[in-house]
């Protein structure tokens, strides 16, 4: 039973504490890997249970009952405050959506929804492609190549070309989600010391990213109306909405707008990549009937959504990435007041953390759980459809790039497999998953690429 009624039993039990070490409790497993880590805690303890890492202690709340409660009758019980709202401070823009609640996120995200949504690109697949297309010669002349730079290089590219309008460099990339991930290890996390940001790296990074949004800021308010309605950008919309609102947004909050796109989607979607190509190179099979599906579609140009969309193999491998190795497994939270939740008792100010993708390897839900199955998502299986799959989140802060996720994704696969050929250049044994923090794969994964596709450089149209 759920309840969030205020005048719940006293008698209510508080969740179960996970067995840990003396003093430091389950920092140890937390910190080598924190997915497996709560995957085991969940089949021990169930839907709730409670955790302490050094200091500090956390209570799961995990499972489809999970999911369900903080996307319906619980969603009032969640606030982000107590994770994200000093990092906002500290960056400057404490009004920035994912750092807020209530009407100002909701403000934000009505505005930012319909500029991310495969509605907004389904006539533009062809720009999405492009910076894709003219980064894979470049790839394909080096001996081997390191996986996790060259798709974040790959997808900082397409972010800044299709939202902003213009290229941004892959290494002030790397600098800005250098600076966002410390202040999320600093302020939300707590994983690192407060004086962290002392360091002359960090600082380093922090000069950099500051400088890039002001000068991004900078760019688009001097942009006239025709250049608006020839080609329109993502702050085109965004910032004359939240100057309309003054009393909500600072300065830097529209400054931080300049840098959401590259923090809050480049680095997952880019490690969700990461764990495609690994498993294609394990997996010969796997990758023959990927590589297949691709040609024949691609051959024929760059695919409309429709067609990008229906390819099943394809699609197929990144759902099924996505739920083996979730790089958002979980959400982290404040309980806002006291509420019940599976009979526990659940109290206000608790540091929380909601297990979203508990379920993702229950044979309750998914048929072998731990086989690697890309058909388990067609029809008539489709046994994504249900709340128990859950890569995105779930409740009223759930990724609102998935729509577009969705879409690059698989463009931006199956333009390097119909284009280059790859090869592992390392021992596939070897590679490691690390967290920093989310999941991506050590940084011992090479491959070596060679053309398939001469011409890069010839202008396809949708289809």
């Amino acid at each position: 039973m759920t309840n969030i009624a205020a005048g719940y039993s006293e008698l209510t039990k508080r969740p179960p504490l996970v067995k840990g070490y003396p003093v430091i409790g389950s920092l140890k497993p937390l910190l080598e890997n924190p997915h497996e880590f709560v995957k085991s805690a969940y089949k021990e303890y169930g839907n709730a249970f409670r955790f302490k890492a050094a200091h500090r202690e956390y209570t799961v709340l995990a499972g489809v009952e999970a999911n369900r409660f903080i996307s319906g009758e619980g969603k009032d019980c969640f606030g982000v405050d107590g994770f994200w709202g000093k990092a906002g401070e500290y960056m400057g823009c404490p009004h920035l959506m994912i750092a807020v609640d209530g009407d100002i996120h909701r403000y934000q995200r009505n505005i930012m929804m319909p500029l991310l949504s495969q509605n907004a690109f389904k006539d533009r697949l062809d720009d999405l492609a492009a910076p894709i297309q003219s980064l894979l010669p470049q790839f394909s002349r080096r001996r081997s190549v390191h996986v996790g730079p060259m798709v974040r290089q790959m997808i900082s590219n397409q972010i800044s070309l299709s939202l902003q309008g213009h290229a941004t460099s892959h290494k002030k990339v790397e600098q800005m989600i250098y600076y966002f991930g410390g202040v999320m290890n600093v302020f939300g996390l707590r994983k690192w010391p407060r004086f962290m940001l002392e360091l002359p790296k960090f600082k380093l990074a922090r000069h950099i990213t500051l400088r890039h949004v002001k000068r991004v800021l900078k760019f688009s308010e001097q942009r006239t109306e025709a250049e608006k309605m020839l080609a329109p950008h993502y702050l085109d919309t965004i910032l004359p909405a939240m100057k309309a609102k003054p009393e909500w947004f600072s300065r830097g909050d529209l400054e931080g707008q300049a840098l959401l796109p590259y923090v809050a989607a480049l680095d997952t979607v880019a490690a969700t990549m990461g764990f495609m190509l690994h498993r294609l190179l394990c997996d010969a099979v796997l990758k023959a009937r990927v590589q297949a599906e691709v040609d024949s579609v691609f051959a024929q140009g760059i695919p409309d959504i429709k067609t990008l969309r229906g390819m099943a193999a394809l699609n197929g491998l990144i759902k099924e990435t996505m739920r083996l190795q979730p790089t958002g497994f979980g959400i982290t939270r404040s309980a806002t007041r006291d509420f019940e939740f599976q009979g526990f008792r659940i109290l206000k100010g608790e540091d929380i953390l909601v297990f979203t993708t508990a379920d993702h390897s229950n044979p309750a839900f998914f048929s072998e759980p731990d086989l690697f199955d890309v058909d388990r998502f067609a029809a008539p299986r489709n046994e994504h459809r249900q709340p128990a799959y859950a890569p995105f989140g779930k409740g009223p802060h759930n990724c609102l790039g998935a729509s577009m996720a969705e879409i690059m994704l698989p463009l931006d696969m199956g333009l390097l497999l119909y284009h280059l050929e790859v090869r592992a250049a390392c021992d596939l044994k070897s590679i490691k998953i690390q967290f920093n923090p989310a999941p991506v794969l050590s940084n011992n994964f090479k491959v070596k690429l060679k053309l398939r596709n001469t011409d890069l450089n010839q202008s396809s149209s949708v289809r």
